[in-house]
């Protein structure tokens, strides 16, 4: 099949004119100060494609007109959240802990983070800014993602194993400040362990020593959640564990629905799980980076390739629906190449088939890495990543610079120049983009001080 490979435009000169809007003061269990800087855009507005907004792994609603256009040069609004207690985050795929963001209907978000023992969510309100009394302690040993509607949210995290040592996967469901339901997705018991009962025990799922990360998807009603995992296989008389990555759709009630895009096993030593519901099949299309032929696949079709990359360089962002009613296809970002450099590449393909189109983005610095993509305004798609002079996996607390630009839904082309985001802002290639019922843009970032975190917030203009 012929793939298309283009070039983005040239990089714009970053905006140095960010001034601070407002400090505000909020109270909560303990004083939280949240200060917005807001880099406005320049340019004139750009053609936005006539098509509905595609969906994300962000809460389902219709993009207002408040923020459905997508100008020359995006608009990012960065609000620093102090939130009382210390935010322990890191990138560490090991010992990995995310900060996450999930939409509102009314605009505003839930986040949830690591603290000390637990996880913590929180509720900001549709200025990012903290609302009172809103704190909820979680009892995981740590999270992968969050999903939030008016009256909750789910988590996404592991507890320990009935028979330790290792971890199951479990969605939990909090209705206010309460747990309503713990759905564990992976299968350990008391009397199957994580390590199988014997040379000749049944197979067992469970969550393994790295590899805590994985995404939640909605319908509306459902929430998709995928993960990696491994498996505890009898095998000549010992036990082989397997590391990839499993599927599992969970109902209103907590039970385990059947749902035909699910599955129990997908990648081999999965690297990333991206998801996302789409309204044109009416179900979830998955993809994930596994070491089985290099590959980017669909977790639950061994037989399609969709992407080749060089394990050594490629990470991967979301999948997100590409604008066009009819096309059944989706957008995602990779990053590729040879050796210790790698570019960032946004690739169009069926779910099935492999990748048609290959648009390299950014070209900045020799090492681009650590992508992300989400819907934005009408027919957009923000894509961020990051770029560094040295080679090689970005390096935690090393020279790294962040990049965003909006594109065409629909083709792929660029609607905005490139900017740079404020340095500031800590990227994470596990954490996710999410996409607003405004048209609007959030990543949630680590603060500048223990106790606080960022909301990077991109409008299309």
């Amino acid at each position: 099949m012929l793939v298309r490979k283009t070039t983005t435009d040239a990089p714009a000169t970053p905006d140095s004119s960010a001034t601070t809007d407002s400090t505000a003061t909020d109270s909560s269990a303990a004083t939280a100060a949240s200060t917005t800087t807001d880099t406005p855009p320049s340019g004139t507005d750009a053609l936005a494609a006539a098509a509905p907004s595609a969906a994300s792994n962000s809460s389902t609603s219709t993009t207002s007109s408040d923020n459905s256009k997508l100008c020359a040069k995006p608009r990012v609004r960065i609000t620093e959240v102090d939130l009382g207690v210390t935010v322990d985050a890191n990138e560490d795929e090991v010992n990995l802990k995310v900060v996450a963001i999930s939409a509102l209907p009314s605009g505003g978000s839930r986040i949830a983070f690591h603290s000390g023992d637990s996880v913590v969510v929180q509720e900001l309100d549709a200025n990012d800014k903290l609302v009172s009394g809103s704190t909820v302690k979680v009892p995981l040993h740590d999270f992968a993602d969050i999903y939030a509607d008016k009256d909750g949210f789910v988590l996404l995290g592991t507890r320990d194993a009935d028979a330790v040592p290792c971890y199951d996967m479990y969605l939990v469901r909090y209705d206010g400040s309460k747990e309503s339901w713990a759905t564990k997705l992976t299968s350990s018991s008391a009397s199957l362990p994580p390590y199988s009962s014997g040379k000749s025990g049944a197979d067992v799922y469970m969550i393994w020593w790295y590899a805590h990360h994985g995404r939640i998807a909605s319908d509306g009603t459902n929430w998709a959640a995928y993960f990696g995992c491994a498996i505890s296989t009898s095998e000549g008389g010992c036990i082989n564990i397997h590391q990839g990555d499993r599927m599992k759709v969970v109902d209103p009630s907590g039970k385990i629905a059947t749902q035909a895009d699910s599955f129990d096993w997908g990648c081999s030593h999965s690297g990333y799980e991206r998801i996302t519901y789409d309204s044109r099949k009416k179900g979830y299309a998955s993809i994930c980076k596994t070491d089985s032929n290099n590959r980017i696949m669909p977790p639950n079709d061994w037989g399609t390739t969709i992407y080749p990359v060089d394990l050594a360089a490629a990470n991967l962002g979301d999948i997100v629906p590409d604008s066009d009613a009819s096309s059944k296809k989706y957008w995602a970002t990779v990053s590729n190449g040879e050796g210790d450099n790698a570019k960032v590449h946004l690739i169009h393909f069926a779910i099935n088939a492999a990748a048609n189109d290959d648009i390299t983005l950014g070209g900045t610095d020799a090492n681009e890495r650590a992508p992300h993509l989400a819907a934005i305004g009408d027919g957009g798609l923000l894509a961020m990543w990051e770029g560094s002079s040295s080679g090689g996996d970005l390096a935690e607390g090393g020279a790294r610079t962040i990049y965003a630009q909006i594109l065409d839904a629909s083709t792929g082309k660029t609607i905005s120049s490139k900017v740079t985001v404020d340095k500031s802002v800590v990227g994470n290639r596990y954490q996710a983009l999410k996409s607003f019922p405004d048209g609007s843009v959030a990543y949630l970032s680590k603060g500048t001080t223990d106790t606080s975190v960022q909301v990077v917030r991109f409008f299309g203009c």
